[in-house]
């Protein structure tokens, strides 16, 4: 576990660069907590959005089906076999299936974000975005 002034200052060096002053930037999973968006508001980075997508059966199932993700060897992007498996035979076969990832994992975390979200968002309230997870992936 990383300590949260220690991922504040990594991301405030990361987002003081020239291509994320010039073109923006996302943060994915970052704040976790209220102690973290204090600490980036603290160093002075506002988001002008903060995305959250409300959970429901569909998004539950998405994030605990551990046993339909799989990870390619080389790329960057995550395959589900119920929610976006890829055409390519080729793709198929580079395809492994992570070891860190369990619905006991993903299940505690989903608690984890539920237990600390409110305080977040009451943080941000001004730019939080909703989306409907419940509804094909290609629409969220």
């Amino acid at each position: 576990k990383i300590p949260n002034a220690l991922w504040a200052n990594l991301i405030r060096e990361r987002l003081s660069n020239v291509d994320c002053i010039k073109q923006g930037w996302i943060l994915e999973g970052f704040p976790e907590n209220q102690e973290q968006a204090w600490m980036l508001q603290s160093f002075g980075i506002f988001p002008r959005h903060v995305g959250s997508r409300d959970s429901g059966s569909v998004l539950c199932n998405r994030d605990i089906q551990c046993s339909g993700m799989f990870y390619p060897i080389i790329l960057f992007k995550v395959y589900h076999t119920t929610f976006g498996w890829p055409r390519d035979p080729l793709v198929q076969q580079r395809l492994v299936k992570p070891e860190d990832l369990c619905e006991q994992e993903v299940s505690k975390k989903l608690l984890e974000y539920h237990r600390n979200f409110p305080e977040v968002f009451q943080i941000y309230q001004k730019v939080l975005k909703s989306v409907n997870a419940d509804q094909p992936s290609v629409d969220v």
